[in-house]
């Protein structure tokens, strides 16, 4: 399950923190906790969600503590970086509409960064979207209708498109 999951979680905790040291810590203490009460864990469709789930509570839980998280959502900085095969983007968009895309996404409110990245670079569902975010199902759809629409009006439809394909 480490072995299989870990990167992506490592890359979704440091959109959140942005401190490589934390997610760290966070990514250790989950699977420790994992396999220490492995024995009393309920059964669970999607493990990449529950884990997802667990590592943004944790890290969450952790900048609370250390009283550098404020508790409203929209406070976090979720930061998205664009880490593709050169070869496949670069025939698809130029390098200008690449960069100009990523500032963008990055200029969005937080909670529709994270949603997106949720839905599109992790393939989630918005009910996973949802109970990964800590909010209801419809609310998940709002974000993301919200953030599209942003975006669309910002960069315009084909270089949107290519993003979401």
């Amino acid at each position: 399950m480490y072995e299989r999951y870990a990167k992506t979680l490592y890359n979704y905790g440091y959109k959140i923190a942005q401190n490589r040291q934390l997610v760290e810590d966070c990514l250790q203490d989950l699977f420790l906790t994992i396999l220490e009460t492995r024995t009393r864990l309920g059964r669970t469709d999607s493990i990449k969600f529950y884990l997802m789930r667990s590592l943004r509570r944790e890290i969450v839980r952790r900048l609370q503590a250390e009283q550098r998280f404020d508790p409203d959502p929209d406070a976090l900085d979720f930061q998205v970086e664009f880490h593709y095969e050169p070869t496949w983007l670069d025939s698809q968009i130029s390098a200008e509409q690449s960069a100009a895309l990523l500032v963008e996404l990055n200029a969005l409110p937080p909670r529709q960064k994270e949603a997106l990245f949720l839905k599109y670079f992790d393939n989630l569902s918005y009910e996973e979207i949802a109970g990964v975010m800590n909010i209801e199902q419809s609310s998940a759809y709002k974000i993301i209708y919200k953030a599209i629409a942003a975006l669309q009006k910002r960069v315009g439809n084909s270089v949107l498109m290519l993003l979401l394909l």
